[in-house]
């Protein structure tokens, strides 16, 4: 953990001295938190830790207000606006043991932080609390692994490994995605912009170029022609949720049909739950983080080279048009890619030009 904060803050979060940095987190990663204030403080930056205590609010929640949690004082927003960078470590750790109500409006409260810090450098970490993962079927050890090997890797490479497979894709009209697990989906991703996220807040302070950054990070992404993709994309699990071999079926961009062998009923009934342009395709993404390793969490594997992810939902922060309350990213490990039917991928193996 030592070793992967020095890494967010020198390389990823390039903080600068007397940046004043705000770290978010929950009572299951203040370690690593405590790791990023630290080395925060060596490169002489000021830094502030906000710690979620999920176990206070779910003590007191029969005395606790909506309208108490859903609210964000005047005091703490005069914190987040005078912040320069934003460390958002993962703040929930069993957020489904609060009532309901509480639960809405916590969800609020945090929403509204993240209104209020959107214009700001961000570093979202992705560290789930053991529970979480375990509820997945993940080991938790084997996921502190992932996270850190994936974290301390060379930045510049990943940049190369981007931008070359970008370059296959800026200008061109159709792609084919397609495996051996039954997927067979096209789609046009002409006119789009295609976006690589290197990993790192570097573009945004040397060029001023909007972005924010997952941790562990490294993805080439595009938002395709909203109503283009047709035919088949098959997910071998969705484990948030327990779904096995899910297969949805494409139509003009929309989801027309579903099966699975395991939680159909679950994901018609998230997806009923869900609004606006909730079942259109939403993002077409390629993993370039070459020190990650699949292990079944999507929000990881998505970035994992050699791995493919599409999203459906919204993707208005991508450039496209959806506008849904949920972004769900579905991934395949081993796929074959065209694009204007030239093979980039085969079987999770990148094409070199000859």
């Amino acid at each position: 953990m030592k070793e992967a904060a020095h890494v967010m803050v020198t390389k990823i979060a390039c903080l600068r001295e007397k940046f004043n940095v705000l770290v978010i987190c929950g009572l299951h990663n203040k370690t690593l938190a405590e790791h990023i204030m630290l080395e925060s403080y060596a490169v002489g930056a000021y830094p502030h830790l906000w710690v979620f205590d999920e176990k206070f609010y779910l003590k007191h929640a029969e005395i606790l207000s909506e309208s108490t949690m859903a609210f964000l004082p005047t005091h703490l927003r005069s914190l987040l606006e005078n912040s320069n960078v934003i460390i958002w470590l993962s703040q929930f750790g069993a957020l489904d043991k609060f009532p309901v109500n509480l639960r809405k409006a916590i969800i609020s409260f945090w929403d509204e932080v993240d209104e209020a810090t959107r214009t700001k450098p961000h570093l979202y970490v992705n560290l789930l609390s053991s529970q979480c993962i375990k509820y997945m079927g993940i080991n938790y050890e084997l996921c502190l692994k992932t996270f850190t090997n994936a974290v301390n890797v060379d930045y510049g490479k990943i940049r190369k490994i981007g931008n070359a497979i970008a370059a296959k894709l800026y200008g061109k009209k159709t792609v084919h995605v397609y495996d051996a697990e039954g997927t067979d989906l096209t789609f046009s991703i002409y006119k789009r912009n295609v976006g690589v996220e290197v990993g790192t807040l570097e573009d945004r302070f040397s060029l001023e170029k909007e972005c924010d950054v997952e941790v562990p990070g490294g993805e080439v992404y595009v938002a395709p022609i909203e109503t283009s993709a047709n035919g088949v994309l098959a997910v071998k699990e969705f484990r948030d949720y327990k779904i096995k071999n899910l297969k949805l079926r494409f139509s003009e961009g929309k989801i027309v049909s579903f099966k699975a062998e395991k939680g159909s009923r679950i994901f018609g009934d998230l997806l009923d739950k869900a609004e606006g342009d909730k079942d259109r395709i939403a993002e077409f993404g390629i993993g370039i983080n070459y020190g990650m390793n699949p292990i079944g969490y999507r929000i990881y594997d998505e970035k994992a080279l050699g791995t493919v992810h599409i999203a459906i939902g919204n993707n208005v922060h991508l450039g496209g048009v959806n506008k849904a309350s949920i972004h769900w990213d579905f991934i395949l490990y081993d796929p074959n890619i065209e694009v204007d039917n030239v093979l980039v991928m085969k079987n999770g193996k990148l094409q070199h030009d000859k």
